[in-house]
């Protein structure tokens, strides 16, 4: 009798056992996981850099621009005889680097031309990292090495959150085996979501590189095909005939569709810097509605606008948001009437687009606004992607719609100028 009365605390107490021993193997695959974030993370940012930027245009404020912006301890740039030629901060400018603050194997190799991240050293539980990136000459000589390091701001926060987590875990593991064991499963389920997250984060990094990549290839060229195009035109103006000057004029459509692409793969790669400014909404719709018109012919865009909405925006890149979605459903519809609203509701504007189209596949429905994501034949996968990016940064959304009606419909919701009622 008294085995089975323990029979029921044995397993708990099994159940407990095993309920902690979950929860650290948790701990522990999270975080490996989060340390690998952080070092795609840091390796990213500093092969974006290298790939777009040249060693001269790196000085001491855009190097503290760059570690403000990527929340990072220090970045700073060495020469071949390791002196600081450029810093964000701490390190002096015009001598040698302190041998403490770098490891000097990896630095060698990175002037060798490879480029590497790493654990430096820790502080508390979370790792502090450097990153060590090669740039090099037109020639492929490399002339410089660019040092980042992150610290407890890169990676620290992750840490403390996991470190909350966990100890909630086990204060509920003490209070019942039962209620560990379902912590255990859920926390499983969100080591799951993280892997996921790592593996989306990794892969937007992946295509942020490629995006910057490309777009540095092709401006370059791009340049040099509409000079010489416009050169033509003003140089035999007189001696080509229509049909030249049309052919003429079709290459530079082109360059400049093919130049708007770049502009695309810069906004996927990189925040450009916005033109902010107070901007009133009806007059910018208004003109999208017009262009779109004149675009596609076949298609009417049927606005209700409220007026004196009044935003703070980059009307460039709004308009262009704007365009794309307007160019979606025109695309989609082929003909016919397509609404745009603009209205108020409390501090916002709701901008929404409603076409009659197909429709948003089931497919893509929960990757809409992934990277090269697209349910068109000849489609992209850029538009929307870099359009939510735009709108965020704007301090406002950008969410597909599901409804019952045919079509599309997508919200926009920016808020509005303070004084705005």
């Amino acid at each position: 009798m008294r085995s089975r009365t323990y029979l029921p605390v044995l397993a708990s107490a099994l159940g407990l056992a095993g309920a902690l021993a979950t929860a650290f193997l948790l701990y522990h695959a999270a975080d490996t996981a989060l340390e690998s974030a952080s070092k795609a993370r840091l390796s990213g940012a500093g092969e974006s850099i290298v790939g777009l930027v040249a060693p001269r245009a790196l000085t001491s404020p855009s190097l503290l621009t760059l570690a403000e912006a990527n929340a990072l301890e220090d970045a700073y740039l060495l020469d071949p005889e390791w002196k600081v030629v450029a810093a964000a901060r701490g390190a002096p400018t015009g001598g040698r680097v302190n041998l403490l603050r770098v490891d000097a194997t990896r630095l060698e190799r990175a002037f060798a031309g490879k480029s590497s991240v790493g654990p430096a050293y820790g502080v508390g539980t979370a790792l502090v990292f450097t990153g060590y990136f090669a740039l090099r000459s037109p020639s492929g000589e490399v002339t410089h090495v660019l040092a980042l390091e992150a610290g407890q701001a890169f990676v620290g926060a992750s840490h403390r959150r996991l470190e909350r987590a966990m100890a909630g875990a086990f204060g509920l593991a003490v209070l019942s085996a039962l209620a560990l064991a379902m912590l255990a499963a859920g926390m499983a389920r969100a080591e799951r979501q993280r892997e996921v997250s790592v593996v989306r984060v990794a892969r937007s990094e992946a295509l942020a590189r490629i995006a910057a990549s490309a777009a540095h290839e092709v401006r370059n060229p791009l340049a040099v095909i509409r000079g010489t195009v416009e050169l033509m035109q003003g140089r035999s103006a007189a001696r080509l005939s229509p049909r030249d000057q049309a052919d003429l004029g079709d290459i530079l459509t082109e360059v400049e569709r093919l130049r708007r692409l770049t502009e695309d793969l810069l906004d996927l790669s990189a925040d450009r810097p916005l033109s902010l400014a107070r901007l009133e909404l009806a007059p910018l719709l208004e003109d999208a509605a017009r262009r779109t018109e004149c675009a596609f012919p076949e298609i009417l865009v049927r606005c209700e606008l409220a007026a004196g909405l009044t935003v703070n925006a980059d009307a460039g890149r709004l308009s262009q948001v704007i365009l794309n979605l307007l160019a979606n459903a025109a695309q989609a519809q082929r003909e016919g009437a397509v609404s745009l609203q603009a209205s108020q509701v409390d501090a916002h504007a709701i901008i929404t687009l409603r076409d009659s189209g197909p429709g948003v596949p089931a497919a893509v429905q929960a990757r809409l606004f992934d990277p090269l994501v697209t349910s068109k034949a000849q489609g992209t996968g850029l538009g929307l992607a870099i359009s939510r990016r735009l709108v965020e940064r704007l301090g406002g959304t950008l969410r597909w719609v599901p409804t019952q009606t045919p079509g599309a419909t997508f919200e926009l919701r920016l808020p509005l100028e303070s004084g705005v009622t």
